[in-house]
């Protein structure tokens, strides 16, 4: 085994350096910096980046020279009503019921729970089948049915709404029974009055929506889908444009906290009300 031995003599007096090069490689410097940097970026791509998810309350804006802020809906189902012999105001359901509408008249679409086959009778006691229905309104980024979105949806209650007087039967006392005719504002009936949806932009950059509507019969568990106009006014009244007849434009102000509904240019939830009718599919 060799050994090489160096001796340095140096003079006396100040101290002396001297350099001896060594070589130093930093290959392994920062690399636990690198590893918890992979880390984070592994766990961002598994469970995603936080992002800002509080939404904003929207309410009607207002009309009238801004001294009203209620939204109104009417829905309309389609009526052939007729007395049974106990003097009950009932529907009578046709082998099929397209056939009328192809010569059916704007009319012949009510506001009434009764022709969706419940009788006034158990509107008034708010049995099950009546209370557990309710109208749906979904909320979607676009028209065309196969790349659209359903963001959010908002759901009205049969126990809110107008009240009428149901005299139509000759054999029975005068009873108030709720009516599918709403308005809504911030004070009385609100529930389906405001709009809850992303406060920060920066997720989803949406501020219009379409608006579409079914009424949920628990009564058959069954969805009733509606349009924005009767199908007696439609030329074809099966095969149209469902762009055309099943939504309003839901339009937000982020600024003012505020929304508005429109169709085809127009309005439409203030003195005018938003009307939905059953739609009758063939």
């Amino acid at each position: 085994m060799n050994n090489n031995s160096y001796k340095f003599t140096l003079p006396k007096g100040d101290d002396k350096y001297i350099n001896i090069p060594i070589e130093i490689k930093w290959d392994f410097l920062g690399q636990g910096d690198a590893v918890e940097e992979y880390q984070q970026n592994v766990v961002e791509d598994i469970v995603g980046f936080p992002g800002d998810f509080e939404v904003l309350r929207f309410a009607h804006a207002p009309y009238s020279s801004d001294t009203k802020t209620d939204i109104k809906y009417d829905f309309h189902f389609f009526s052939f009503l007729d007395f049974d012999p106990n003097g009950n105001l009932v529907p009578t359901v046709p082998v099929n019921p397209s056939t009328l509408v192809t010569t059916s008249s704007p009319t012949d679409w009510v506001t009434s729970y009764v022709p969706e086959g419940f009788t006034e009778t158990e509107i008034y006691y708010y049995v099950k089948p009546f209370t557990k229905s309710f109208f749906k309104l979904d909320f979607y980024d676009s028209k065309d049915t196969i790349t659209q979105n359903n963001y959010f949806t908002v759901i009205l209650p049969v126990q809110q709404g107008f009240t009428v007087t149901a005299s139509t039967s000759p054999y029975k006392p005068a009873i108030d029974i709720k009516i599918p005719s709403f308005k809504l504002d911030y004070v009385g009936d609100k529930e389906g009055f405001f709009l809850y949806w992303l406060r920060n932009k920066k997720f989803l950059d949406i501020s219009k929506f379409y608006m579409s509507a079914k009424f949920f019969d628990a009564r058959l568990g069954v969805f009733v889908k509606m349009t924005n106009t009767p199908q007696s006014n439609i030329t074809s009244k099966f095969m149209f444009d469902p762009e055309v007849y099943f939504y309003y434009e839901v339009r937000l102000n982020y600024n003012e906290k505020t929304y508005e509904v429109w169709d085809n240019n127009v309005r439409r939830g203030t003195s005018v009300p938003i009307k939905w009718y059953e739609y009758i599919n063939p």
